[in-house]
C-alpha cells in the first residue's frame, strides 16, 4: 500500500451520524485516483455502523493503519453554504461532489406492515432531554397527522430510552439494517437529533417517504448534521 496515493478516512465520535457525515468522500476521491481507506484508530460506538457505512460502500479498499489525511482532520464545522455535506465536501478540498444527503450503499427491503405508520424513535446517546419534553414534542407531530397508526421503535442490541406516556405499538429493531428497511418502508419517520436522523436522510434521498420530523436541541447550530429532506422542529 503506497501511502502517497491513500486516503485515510477517521473521525474520533463513534457515531452512526458521525460516521455517515464522511460518507460521500470515498466516491469522491476514487474518481480522482485515490485508494479510499478507513483508519483503524476510526471510531465506532458498534460494528454494524462499520458494516452499513464502510464495509459495504463499493470505493473503500479496507482499513488502514497509516495516519490519517481525510475525516475529523480536515473538517472543522465550517459553514460556507447551507448544505451540511457539502460543507464537509469543500472542507476536504473536493469542489465537483456537492452531495446534499450522506450515502448508504445497502439497498432497504419493503416492510409492508409500515407502509402508513408513523414510526418514531425516542432513542439518542448525546443528548439528554426530559421525558416530559420529549413527549411533549413527538405528540405535536401525532397531532399533525390524526389518524395514522403509531409505532414506535424497540431495539434489541442497544439501550432504549423509554418515555412515559409514548407507549404504542412496538416495532422490534434487531440490526441496522432492520432500521434501514423500518425508515424506508414507513410514511412518516420521528426522532431526536441523533443516528437514526441522519440515517433517515441518507434511506429516503430525493424520495417523497418518508417524511421525516426530527426534533432538534436549542444549541445546533445549523446546518449541522442537518439536511434539506427532513422537517426539523424545536423542543416543547
Amino acid at each position: 500500500m503506497s501511502s502517497q496515493n491513500a486516503i485515510v478516512i477517521a473521525q474520533p465520535w463513534g457515531g452512526l451520524g458521525d460516521n455517515l457525515q464522511f460518507s460521500t468522500l470515498p466516491e469522491l476521491y476514487a474518481q480522482l485516483g485515490f485508494d479510499v481507506y478507513i483508519s483503524s484508530a476510526n471510531a465506532y460506538r458498534n460494528p454494524e455502523i462499520y458494516d452499513l457505512v464502510w464495509k459495504h460502500n463499493p470505493y473503500v479498499k479496507g482499513v488502514a493503519d497509516l495516519p490519517a489525511n481525510a475525516g475529523s482532520c480536515m473538517f472543522g464545522g465550517e459553514a460556507p453554504t447551507a448544505d451540511y455535506m457539502t460543507n464537509i465536501e469543500l472542507g476536504h478540498g473536493l469542489t465537483h461532489g456537492y452531495r446534499k444527503y450522506p450515502v448508504i450503499y445497502y439497498t432497504p427491503t419493503i416492510v409492508s406492515e409500515l407502509a402508513d405508520v408513523l414510526l418514531y424513535d425516542t432513542t439518542s446517546i448525546t443528548q439528554a432531554p426530559s421525558e416530559e419534553s420529549v413527549r411533549a414534542s413527538f405528540e405535536s407531530v401525532f397531532s399533525k397527522h390524526p389518524g395514522v397508526p403509531i409505532h414506535r421503535l424497540e431495539f434489541s442490541k442497544i439501550g432504549n430510552r423509554p418515555v412515559r406516556g409514548l407507549e404504542h405499538k412496538a416495532y422490534k429493531i434487531n440490526s441496522i439494517y432492520d432500521l434501514c428497511d423500518a425508515i424506508y418502508s414507513c410514511k412518516i419517520f420521528l426522532s431526536l437529533h441523533a443516528g437514526s436522523a441522519v440515517l433517515a436522510s441518507a434511506v429516503k434521498e430525493n424520495r417523497a417517504n418518508p417524511l421525516i420530523y426530527t426534533i432538534l436541541p436549542s444549541h445546533i447550530q445549523p446546518p449541522q448534521y442537518m439536511f434539506e429532506n427532513a422537517i426539523y422542529l424545536p423542543y416543547c
